[in-house]
């Protein structure tokens, strides 16, 4: 559980009828410039609601956050 005072950044990469993609980033406390990312890959039943997930949680810094997406987004 993340505590109310840490401020969640979190949007939707996919989201298609059965399957969504979804990512979690926050700063954490300690070391400074360290932050926590979650991507969080959940299957849908019929009517939308969640029948699992899978999360994966990896700790990157700023620059490693935009080596990534630089390399995802070049073609």
């Amino acid at each position: 559980m993340i505590h109310k005072s840490i401020k969640v950044k979190n949007f939707t990469v996919k989201n298609n009828p059965g399957f969504r993609v979804r990512v979690e980033q926050w700063e954490v406390i300690s070391p400074k410039g360290l932050y926590s990312l979650n991507f969080i890959q959940e299957s849908l039943k019929e009517d939308g609601t969640v029948q699992d997930s899978q999360l994966y949680n990896f700790f990157m810094t700023k620059e490693e956050i935009k080596t990534l997406t630089e390399g995802l987004l070049n073609e």
